[in-house]
């Protein structure tokens, strides 16, 4: 439930950091050492916070491997500054209300690490991968659009709970890795058995006729393209440019100046967004073949959930 927590102060990120990993061996340095610097950078004491509220959460009194994900994690946070930012970013918003509020922000910042880890590479040699974890930020998305409207059919409800509901009840039938096994507040998310059986069925239909085409428009997989196919990418991307400046021209030439409304700012700006949209389905139409190519063998099965 929303309700504000009571305010601590953070400690310092070392210390909150420790009591998540394993006791250094004698003789060894203590794996939390590393972590002082850190500890200097942009929200940092927002993040031991985060860490502190961990310890309070469902999972952690009652998930036995829970320690172990967050050590692991803790260990590849550690080795990476730029997803550390990203992390610790969003560390400063995610202790203002109750236990769920602080899983549901577990739950973002290891989506966010399957994207971070995506752009940087880490899928470029292995593309089955890339694929699954496509596959598992569609269904995440999915999941979000479908709790953002139950939300509006719900009095009185607090939205974590609901948007946590989805997420945690429907780990384990959508092969959600990001998510973890338990939530406090369930009973009061207003998330029913049968929306959920209706939400599975939804995701899953979603993702048989509807993946390949959301993955063409993904930013990750972009990354991958232009690092393992720079030239036909980047021609593309130029392409993209070129088509959005020549219907700009045209919508302005064939519909602007006969209105007289040549420099008007808000007709400008809505031929801008045709212009812009109509450039980039080119691109991705253009996109296509090449991911085709790429990950077609991935991408044969055209139903990859059976659905009674």
């Amino acid at each position: 439930m929303a309700g504000s927590s009571v305010p601590r102060e953070a400690r310092a990120l070392h210390l909150a950091v420790a009591d998540w990993l394993m006791p250094a061996r004698e003789g060894e340095p203590d794996p939390a050492d590393r972590w002082h610097a850190s500890g200097q950078e942009d929200n940092a004491a927002a993040f031991s916070l985060f860490l502190d509220r961990l310890r309070e959460t469902e999972n952690f009194e009652k998930d036995a491997g829970f320690k172990a994900q967050i050590s692991s994690w803790l260990a590849l946070l550690a080795e990476d500054d730029v997803l550390r930012a990203k992390t610790f970013a969003m560390a400063t918003e995610a202790t203002s209300s109750c236990q769920d509020r602080v899983t549901l922000a577990l739950h973002q910042m290891k989506n966010v690490q399957l994207v971070h880890n995506a752009e940087k590479g880490v899928y470029d040699n292995n593309l089955p991968g890339l694929v699954s974890t496509g596959r598992e930020m569609f269904r995440m998305e999915m999941l979000e659009r479908i709790a953002r409207e139950k939300v509006r059919t719900l009095a009185l409800v607090d939205e974590i709970e609901v948007y946590l509901a989805y997420q945690n009840k429907l780990k384990e039938s959508l092969e959600l890795t990001s998510v973890t096994a338990e939530m406090r507040f369930f009973g009061v998310s207003g998330v029913t058995a049968s929306d959920l059986r209706s939400a599975e069925r939804q995701v899953k239909a979603a993702e048989n006729s509807e993946f390949s085409e959301w993955l063409l428009q993904w930013g990750p997989l972009h990354s991958v393209l232009e690092r393992k196919e720079p030239e036909r990418f980047n021609a593309l991307r130029e392409k993209q440019i070129s088509d959005y400046e020549h219907t700009y021209q045209m919508l302005s030439d064939t519909e602007l100046k006969p209105s007289g409304l040549v420099g008007n700012t808000d007709a400008d700006r809505t031929i801008g967004v045709r212009a812009m949209e109509s450039a980039k389905k080119e691109f991705l139409n253009g996109l296509r073949p090449l991911v085709e190519e790429m990950l077609g063998s991935y991408l044969k099965v055209k139903a990859r959930w059976r659905l009674n």
